[in-house]
């Protein structure tokens, strides 16, 4: 099924706000089975969506995601205005909650939830899982917890947490020990990283290739043996790739 194999990155971004409710319920309108989003924490240790940890490019303003409380936070803009411009002024910073009701709503969509590392570094790696998995409590078999840090992904691994992906941050780590270790379901890694003409086929593990921009990129990589592509664009690329044979 198509919808298996491509990722709502940061929701329907390229038509709403990354990481809020609006796109990741536009992303699920639109045909999505899996959804992708970033997770950083408040100054009362509080998640919420969020890729940045300045508020500049998203929220416009001159702060920083982790100095103000989540009731704070809920009150501020994440409209992204210099892409966006004035169409979703009145979109606010959704809290983690907000996705899991979301979540429970749809069942059959599985969410991938990125611990961004600005935030473990700031929280502490035990911390943040806690926080983050007594709120996914709800919805905790349709998550997936991926991160660019092996530290916190090995370090769910060690808890239990029986779904995990990890970020490559370079293309030789996925031939580390630690990944051998970990052994996680999914592997990210971004389309530049993946060097020219190799296929991914020498890990069991489900590829995931990031930043796919249109429907022949998504069919090219498939065809070099990716999993999933996670798109911007989810509802372009369900609809362009339809009749395409995969």
């Amino acid at each position: 099924m198509l919808a298996d194999r491509l990722v709502a990155h940061r929701g329907y971004t390229k038509h709403y706000p990354e990481n809020t409710l609006l796109g990741m319920a536009a992303a699920i309108d639109a045909g999505a089975r899996f959804i992708e989003t970033d997770i950083l924490f408040s100054a009362d240790q509080q998640a919420v969506l969020y890729h940045d940890a300045l508020m500049t490019r998203v929220s416009g303003e001159e702060q920083a995601i982790h100095l103000l409380s989540l009731d704070q936070l809920v009150c501020h803009p994440a409209s992204e205005p210099q892409r966006l411009g004035n169409q979703f002024a009145g979109q606010t910073i959704t809290p983690l909650c907000d996705l899991v009701s979301l979540l429970e709503e749809h069942p059959e969509v599985t969410a991938f939830i990125e611990m961004k590392r600005s935030g473990l570094h700031i929280v502490g790696l035990e911390t943040a899982y806690d926080i983050v998995t007594r709120t996914l409590a709800p919805v905790r078999e349709q998550c997936v917890l991926i991160s660019f840090s092996d530290e916190f992904i090995d370090h769910a691994r060690q808890q239990g947490f029986a779904r995990l992906g990890l970020v490559l941050k370079d293309w030789e780590e996925r031939q580390g020990e630690l990944i051998q270790c970990i052994r996680p379901e999914f592997i990210f890694c971004d389309a530049n990283k993946v060097p020219e003409g190799v296929a991914l086929d020498e890990i069991s593990a489900t590829w995931v290739i990031y930043e796919v921009e249109d429907p022949d990129q998504a069919i090219a990589w498939f065809d070099r043996g990716a999993d999933m592509v996670e798109t911007f664009d989810i509802g372009g690329m369900l609809e362009n790739l339809a009749h395409r044979a995969l």
